[in-house]
Protein backbone atom coordinates (compact mmCIF):
# COMPACT_ATOMS: atom_id res chain seq x y z
CA UNK A 1 0.00 0.00 0.00
CA UNK A 2 1.61 3.42 -0.56
CA UNK A 3 1.38 5.87 1.84
CA UNK A 4 1.48 9.56 0.43
CA UNK A 5 3.01 12.39 3.22
CA UNK A 6 1.43 15.68 2.46
CA UNK A 7 1.62 19.41 3.91
CA UNK A 8 -0.31 19.25 7.19
CA UNK A 9 -2.03 21.90 8.43
CA UNK A 10 -0.54 23.59 11.65
CA UNK A 11 -2.93 26.05 12.13
CA UNK A 12 -6.23 27.66 11.20
CA UNK A 13 -4.64 30.39 9.75
CA UNK A 14 -1.99 28.45 8.05
CA UNK A 15 -2.24 28.14 4.32
CA UNK A 16 1.43 27.30 3.29
CA UNK A 17 4.35 25.80 4.53
CA UNK A 18 8.28 25.19 3.58
CA UNK A 19 10.12 21.80 3.74
CA UNK A 20 13.14 22.66 6.11
CA UNK A 21 14.77 19.36 5.82
CA UNK A 22 14.68 15.63 4.85
CA UNK A 23 15.72 13.38 7.14
CA UNK A 24 15.85 10.46 5.00
CA UNK A 25 16.83 10.24 1.04
CA UNK A 26 14.87 8.33 -1.48
CA UNK A 27 15.43 4.88 -1.23
CA UNK A 28 15.87 4.87 2.69
CA UNK A 29 13.97 2.59 5.11
CA UNK A 30 11.57 3.88 7.58
CA UNK A 31 9.77 2.60 10.28
CA UNK A 32 6.36 4.12 11.35
CA UNK A 33 6.61 7.09 13.85
CA UNK A 34 10.70 7.54 12.34
CA UNK A 35 10.57 11.75 11.89
CA UNK A 36 11.11 11.88 8.04
CA UNK A 37 10.80 15.36 7.11
CA UNK A 38 10.81 18.78 9.00
CA UNK A 39 9.02 21.74 8.20
CA UNK A 40 7.60 25.04 8.98
CA UNK A 41 4.94 27.52 8.99
CA UNK A 42 4.73 31.21 10.32
CA UNK A 43 6.98 30.80 13.75
CA UNK A 44 6.51 27.17 13.93
CA UNK A 45 8.90 24.13 12.75
CA UNK A 46 7.18 20.66 13.16
CA UNK A 47 8.67 16.90 12.44
CA UNK A 48 6.64 14.76 10.26
CA UNK A 49 6.73 11.19 11.06
CA UNK A 50 5.69 8.44 9.20
CA UNK A 51 2.77 6.83 9.65
CA UNK A 52 3.78 3.43 7.80
CA UNK A 53 6.87 1.79 7.90
CA UNK A 54 8.62 0.77 4.19
CA UNK A 55 10.55 2.69 1.83
CA UNK A 56 10.59 6.33 1.17
CA UNK A 57 10.17 5.80 -2.56
CA UNK A 58 9.45 9.11 -4.02
CA UNK A 59 10.17 12.73 -2.72
CA UNK A 60 8.34 15.46 -3.77
CA UNK A 61 8.94 18.59 -2.97
CA UNK A 62 12.75 19.74 -2.18
CA UNK A 63 14.35 21.69 0.90
CA UNK A 64 13.56 25.13 0.61
CA UNK A 65 10.23 24.74 -0.98
CA UNK A 66 7.30 26.61 -0.36
CA UNK A 67 4.08 24.54 -0.71
CA UNK A 68 0.18 25.03 0.32
CA UNK A 69 -1.25 22.59 3.15
CA UNK A 70 -2.00 19.61 1.54
CA UNK A 71 0.21 19.48 -0.65
CA UNK A 72 2.19 16.21 -1.29
CA UNK A 73 5.31 15.62 0.08
CA UNK A 74 6.51 12.16 -0.33
CA UNK A 75 5.80 8.93 -1.04
CA UNK A 76 6.05 5.56 1.22
CA UNK A 77 5.75 2.06 -0.67
CA UNK A 78 7.32 -1.03 -0.46
CA UNK A 79 10.62 -1.53 -2.27
CA UNK A 80 8.82 -3.29 -5.24
CA UNK A 81 5.23 -1.88 -5.23
CA UNK A 82 4.44 -0.06 -8.77
CA UNK A 83 3.84 3.56 -8.46
CA UNK A 84 2.87 4.22 -11.83
CA UNK A 85 -0.61 4.32 -10.71
CA UNK A 86 -0.23 7.17 -8.05
CA UNK A 87 -1.56 10.47 -9.14
CA UNK A 88 1.11 13.04 -8.17
CA UNK A 89 -0.08 16.12 -8.22
CA UNK A 90 2.81 19.27 -7.38
CA UNK A 91 0.81 22.57 -6.88
CA UNK A 92 2.40 25.93 -7.66
CA UNK A 93 5.48 26.20 -5.51
CA UNK A 94 5.30 30.04 -3.93
CA UNK A 95 9.70 29.85 -3.56
CA UNK A 96 11.12 27.26 -5.10
CA UNK A 97 15.16 26.90 -4.40
CA UNK A 98 17.51 29.32 -6.20
CA UNK A 99 18.66 27.85 -9.21
CA UNK A 100 21.27 30.66 -9.69
CA UNK A 101 23.87 32.17 -7.21
CA UNK A 102 24.45 35.82 -7.61
CA UNK A 103 27.77 37.02 -6.66
CA UNK A 104 28.65 40.35 -5.51
CA UNK A 105 31.85 41.10 -6.85
CA UNK A 106 34.03 43.60 -4.77
CA UNK A 107 37.31 43.01 -5.85
CA UNK A 108 38.11 45.16 -9.19
CA UNK A 109 36.93 43.87 -12.73
CA UNK A 110 38.88 41.60 -14.10
CA UNK A 111 40.00 41.04 -18.09
CA UNK A 112 37.07 39.05 -19.56
CA UNK A 113 37.64 35.62 -21.12
CA UNK A 114 35.52 36.21 -24.25
CA UNK A 115 37.02 35.66 -27.55
CA UNK A 116 35.43 39.05 -29.30
CA UNK A 117 37.50 41.60 -30.27
CA UNK A 118 36.67 45.07 -28.42
CA UNK A 119 37.41 48.04 -30.64
CA UNK A 120 39.70 50.18 -28.34
CA UNK A 121 42.42 52.40 -29.01
CA UNK A 122 46.21 51.83 -27.56
CA UNK A 123 45.63 54.54 -24.73
CA UNK A 124 42.70 53.01 -23.61
CA UNK A 125 43.73 49.39 -23.51
CA UNK A 126 47.06 50.48 -21.85
CA UNK A 127 45.07 52.13 -18.82
CA UNK A 128 42.46 49.34 -18.61
CA UNK A 129 45.79 47.15 -18.50
CA UNK A 130 46.69 49.06 -15.51
CA UNK A 131 43.92 49.13 -13.50
CA UNK A 132 42.66 45.83 -14.71
CA UNK A 133 39.51 46.79 -16.36
CA UNK A 134 37.60 44.83 -18.20
CA UNK A 135 36.71 46.66 -21.42
CA UNK A 136 33.73 44.88 -21.99
CA UNK A 137 32.27 46.50 -19.12
CA UNK A 138 33.01 50.32 -20.76
CA UNK A 139 30.91 52.15 -23.07
CA UNK A 140 33.19 53.46 -25.89
CA UNK A 141 32.31 56.95 -27.33
CA UNK A 142 34.62 56.77 -30.56
CA UNK A 143 34.04 56.20 -33.69
CA UNK A 144 31.75 52.54 -34.21
CA UNK A 145 31.80 52.42 -30.21
CA UNK A 146 35.62 52.74 -29.82
CA UNK A 147 36.66 52.84 -26.37
CA UNK A 148 39.03 55.98 -26.18
CA UNK A 149 41.05 56.94 -23.44
CA UNK A 150 38.55 59.18 -21.80
CA UNK A 151 35.91 56.40 -21.39
CA UNK A 152 38.42 54.23 -19.46
CA UNK A 153 38.73 57.09 -17.27
CA UNK A 154 35.19 58.04 -16.80
CA UNK A 155 34.39 54.31 -16.17
CA UNK A 156 37.19 54.44 -13.25
CA UNK A 157 35.52 57.38 -11.75
CA UNK A 158 32.05 55.96 -12.05
CA UNK A 159 33.41 52.70 -10.52
CA UNK A 160 32.14 52.14 -6.79
CA UNK A 161 33.54 50.30 -4.37
CA UNK A 162 31.72 48.42 -2.32
CA UNK A 163 32.24 47.12 1.18
CA UNK A 164 33.54 43.73 1.55
CA UNK A 165 31.53 40.95 2.96
CA UNK A 166 32.23 38.89 5.75
CA UNK A 167 29.65 36.28 5.57
CA UNK A 168 25.86 35.46 4.36
CA UNK A 169 23.36 34.20 5.83
CA UNK A 170 20.30 32.59 4.09
CA UNK A 171 17.25 34.59 5.61
CA UNK A 172 15.54 30.95 5.77
CA UNK A 173 13.21 28.81 8.50
CA UNK A 174 12.30 30.73 11.30
CA UNK A 175 14.22 33.91 10.48
CA UNK A 176 12.45 34.06 6.95
CA UNK A 177 8.93 33.49 8.49
CA UNK A 178 9.74 36.02 11.25
CA UNK A 179 10.71 38.65 8.43
CA UNK A 180 7.34 38.01 7.18
CA UNK A 181 5.36 38.24 9.71
CA UNK A 182 6.44 41.29 11.55
CA UNK A 183 6.32 43.21 7.66
CA UNK A 184 2.68 41.55 7.20
CA UNK A 185 1.87 42.99 10.79
CA UNK A 186 3.63 46.79 9.59
CA UNK A 187 2.13 46.73 6.53
CA UNK A 188 -1.61 45.71 7.44
CA UNK A 189 -1.79 46.83 11.24
CA UNK A 190 -1.89 50.30 12.27
CA UNK A 191 0.42 50.41 15.11
CA UNK A 192 -0.01 52.53 18.30
CA UNK A 193 1.90 52.81 21.44
CA UNK A 194 1.15 53.99 25.49
CA UNK A 195 3.84 53.41 27.88
CA UNK A 196 4.14 53.07 31.37
CA UNK A 197 6.37 53.33 34.29
CA UNK A 198 5.68 50.41 37.02
CA UNK A 199 7.03 50.26 40.98
CA UNK A 200 8.26 47.25 41.20
CA UNK A 201 9.33 46.88 44.25
CA UNK A 202 6.86 43.93 45.19
CA UNK A 203 7.42 41.85 42.16
CA UNK A 204 11.52 42.38 43.56
CA UNK A 205 10.78 40.90 46.72
CA UNK A 206 8.92 37.83 44.86
CA UNK A 207 11.39 36.91 42.22
CA UNK A 208 14.43 37.31 45.74
CA UNK A 209 12.09 35.58 47.86
CA UNK A 210 10.07 32.78 45.45
CA UNK A 211 12.96 32.40 42.59
CA UNK A 212 10.45 33.71 39.93
CA UNK A 213 11.59 36.00 37.15
CA UNK A 214 10.09 39.33 36.33
CA UNK A 215 8.95 37.41 33.05
CA UNK A 216 6.52 35.03 35.05
CA UNK A 217 5.60 38.06 36.91
CA UNK A 218 4.64 39.86 33.90
CA UNK A 219 2.92 36.69 32.16
CA UNK A 220 0.42 36.77 35.49
CA UNK A 221 -0.15 40.53 36.00
CA UNK A 222 -0.87 40.43 32.06
CA UNK A 223 -3.32 37.23 31.80
CA UNK A 224 -5.45 39.18 34.87
CA UNK A 225 -5.44 42.42 32.54
CA UNK A 226 -6.77 40.61 29.89
CA UNK A 227 -9.33 38.80 31.89
CA UNK A 228 -10.82 42.35 32.49
CA UNK A 229 -10.28 43.67 29.29
CA UNK A 230 -11.19 41.50 26.74
CA UNK A 231 -10.75 43.32 23.69
CA UNK A 232 -6.77 43.21 23.68
CA UNK A 233 -7.24 39.92 23.52
CA UNK A 234 -8.63 39.21 20.18
CA UNK A 235 -8.13 39.21 16.62
CA UNK A 236 -9.44 41.06 13.61
CA UNK A 237 -10.94 38.38 11.09
CA UNK A 238 -13.68 39.55 7.69
CA UNK A 239 -14.10 42.70 9.33
CA UNK A 240 -14.73 41.05 12.66
CA UNK A 241 -13.36 41.31 15.82
CA UNK A 242 -13.16 38.06 17.39
CA UNK A 243 -12.59 38.09 21.20
CA UNK A 244 -11.07 35.06 22.36
CA UNK A 245 -12.48 32.86 25.23
CA UNK A 246 -8.79 31.40 26.00
CA UNK A 247 -5.99 33.55 27.59
CA UNK A 248 -2.58 32.41 25.86
CA UNK A 249 0.18 34.31 26.61
CA UNK A 250 2.96 33.83 23.93
CA UNK A 251 6.88 34.88 25.25
CA UNK A 252 9.08 35.74 23.27
CA UNK A 253 11.85 33.91 22.99
CA UNK A 254 15.56 34.20 21.57
CA UNK A 255 17.10 31.51 20.10
CA UNK A 256 20.32 30.56 17.64
CA UNK A 257 17.98 29.80 15.05
CA UNK A 258 15.83 33.34 15.43
CA UNK A 259 12.78 34.34 17.57
CA UNK A 260 10.02 32.09 18.57
CA UNK A 261 7.09 32.37 20.67
CA UNK A 262 5.79 29.37 23.26
CA UNK A 263 2.52 29.65 24.47
CA UNK A 264 1.38 29.37 27.96
CA UNK A 265 -2.32 28.48 27.46
CA UNK A 266 -5.09 29.60 29.62
CA UNK A 267 -2.45 32.07 31.76
CA UNK A 268 -5.21 33.51 33.60
CA UNK A 269 -6.67 30.29 35.78
CA UNK A 270 -2.77 29.52 37.11
CA UNK A 271 -1.05 30.52 40.11
CA UNK A 272 2.26 32.51 39.45
CA UNK A 273 4.51 29.40 40.88
CA UNK A 274 2.96 27.23 37.97
CA UNK A 275 3.31 30.10 35.10
CA UNK A 276 7.17 30.59 36.58
CA UNK A 277 7.45 26.64 36.49
CA UNK A 278 5.59 25.78 32.96
CA UNK A 279 7.98 29.07 31.28
CA UNK A 280 11.13 27.55 32.51
CA UNK A 281 10.31 24.24 30.96
CA UNK A 282 9.26 26.19 27.51
CA UNK A 283 12.25 28.48 27.35
CA UNK A 284 14.41 25.27 27.70
CA UNK A 285 12.84 23.30 25.20
CA UNK A 286 12.76 26.50 22.85
CA UNK A 287 16.79 26.99 23.12
CA UNK A 288 16.96 23.09 22.52
CA UNK A 289 14.41 23.19 19.87
CA UNK A 290 11.96 20.81 21.12
CA UNK A 291 9.14 22.62 21.47
CA UNK A 292 5.54 20.43 20.33
CA UNK A 293 2.81 22.10 17.65
CA UNK A 294 0.87 22.49 20.85
CA UNK A 295 3.45 24.47 22.71
CA UNK A 296 3.83 26.66 19.81
CA UNK A 297 0.43 27.45 18.65
CA UNK A 298 -2.78 28.89 19.94
CA UNK A 299 -1.08 32.75 21.34
CA UNK A 300 -3.63 34.92 21.28
CA UNK A 301 -1.42 37.81 23.24
CA UNK A 302 2.47 38.45 22.91
CA UNK A 303 4.87 39.34 26.06
CA UNK A 304 8.71 40.38 25.10
CA UNK A 305 10.96 41.59 27.46
CA UNK A 306 14.64 43.02 26.80
CA UNK A 307 15.14 43.94 30.44
CA UNK A 308 18.16 41.44 30.64
CA UNK A 309 19.99 43.38 27.76
CA UNK A 310 19.65 46.47 29.65
CA UNK A 311 17.06 47.75 27.42
CA UNK A 312 15.62 50.83 28.69
CA UNK A 313 12.14 50.75 26.49
CA UNK A 314 11.21 49.45 22.69
CA UNK A 315 8.56 49.67 20.67
CA UNK A 316 7.59 46.10 19.66
CA UNK A 317 6.15 45.01 16.65
CA UNK A 318 2.71 43.07 16.86
CA UNK A 319 2.09 39.40 16.42
CA UNK A 320 -0.19 38.36 13.73
CA UNK A 321 -2.71 37.35 13.69
CA UNK A 322 -3.17 39.15 17.57
CA UNK A 323 -4.60 42.45 18.54
CA UNK A 324 -1.81 43.68 20.96
CA UNK A 325 1.60 42.65 22.23
CA UNK A 326 3.58 44.15 25.39
CA UNK A 327 7.13 45.03 25.64
CA UNK A 328 9.21 45.40 29.23
CA UNK A 329 12.55 47.37 29.91
CA UNK A 330 15.11 46.99 32.52
CA UNK A 331 14.16 47.39 36.05
CA UNK A 332 15.91 50.90 37.23
CA UNK A 333 16.00 52.62 40.46
CA UNK A 334 14.73 55.65 40.51
CA UNK A 335 13.26 58.43 43.03
CA UNK A 336 9.82 58.33 43.15
CA UNK A 337 7.56 60.61 45.06
CA UNK A 338 4.78 59.35 47.25
CA UNK A 339 2.89 60.00 50.13
CA UNK A 340 4.75 62.87 50.49
CA UNK A 341 7.95 61.29 50.60
CA UNK A 342 10.66 60.58 47.84
CA UNK A 343 12.10 57.23 47.95
CA UNK A 344 14.41 55.54 44.98
CA UNK A 345 12.41 52.59 44.35
CA UNK A 346 13.20 49.97 41.48
CA UNK A 347 10.92 50.49 38.10
CA UNK A 348 10.74 49.12 34.93
CA UNK A 349 8.79 50.45 31.70
CA UNK A 350 5.84 48.71 30.16
CA UNK A 351 5.17 49.59 26.28
CA UNK A 352 1.98 48.19 24.71
CA UNK A 353 1.80 47.83 21.30
CA UNK A 354 -1.83 47.80 19.60
CA UNK A 355 -3.69 47.47 16.45
CA UNK A 356 -5.88 50.62 16.14
CA UNK A 357 -8.31 49.04 14.02
CA UNK A 358 -8.95 47.05 17.10
CA UNK A 359 -8.30 48.80 20.07
CA UNK A 360 -8.48 52.84 20.94
CA UNK A 361 -6.09 55.09 22.85
CA UNK A 362 -8.37 55.10 25.96
CA UNK A 363 -9.15 50.80 26.50
CA UNK A 364 -5.23 50.04 25.36
CA UNK A 365 -3.89 52.59 28.72
CA UNK A 366 -6.99 50.92 30.78
CA UNK A 367 -5.71 47.63 30.02
CA UNK A 368 -2.01 48.67 30.70
CA UNK A 369 -3.22 50.66 33.78
CA UNK A 370 -4.43 47.16 35.34
CA UNK A 371 -1.21 45.02 34.00
CA UNK A 372 0.92 47.80 36.32
CA UNK A 373 -1.57 47.93 39.30
CA UNK A 374 -1.33 44.24 39.09
CA UNK A 375 2.30 43.86 39.25
CA UNK A 376 2.98 46.51 41.92
CA UNK A 377 -0.20 44.98 44.54
CA UNK A 378 1.92 41.51 43.98
CA UNK A 379 1.92 39.19 47.20
CA UNK A 380 3.87 35.72 48.06
CA UNK A 381 0.25 34.68 48.02
CA UNK A 382 -0.42 34.89 44.30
Amino acid sequence: MVTKIVMPRLSLTMKTGTVIQWFKKEGETVEKGESIVEVLSEKVTYEIEAPESGVLRKIIVEEGMEIPVDTMLALIAKPDEDLNAIEIEIKPSLTEPSKETIAVDTQPSKPSSAKKRIPASPAAKKIAKEHNVDLGCVAGTGPEGRILERDVEQHLEERVKTPRIREEIPLTGIRKATAERVATSFRTAPHSFVIMEVDMTEATKIRDEANISYTAILVYSTAKALREFPVANSTLVDGKIRIYEDINVGVAVSTEKGLIVPVIWNADEKSLPKISSELKELVEKAREGNLSKEQLTGGTFTLTNLGMYNVDMFLPIINPPEAAILAAGRIVAKPVAAGGETRIKPTMTLTLGYDHRIIDGAPAAQFLKKAKESIEQLNCSN
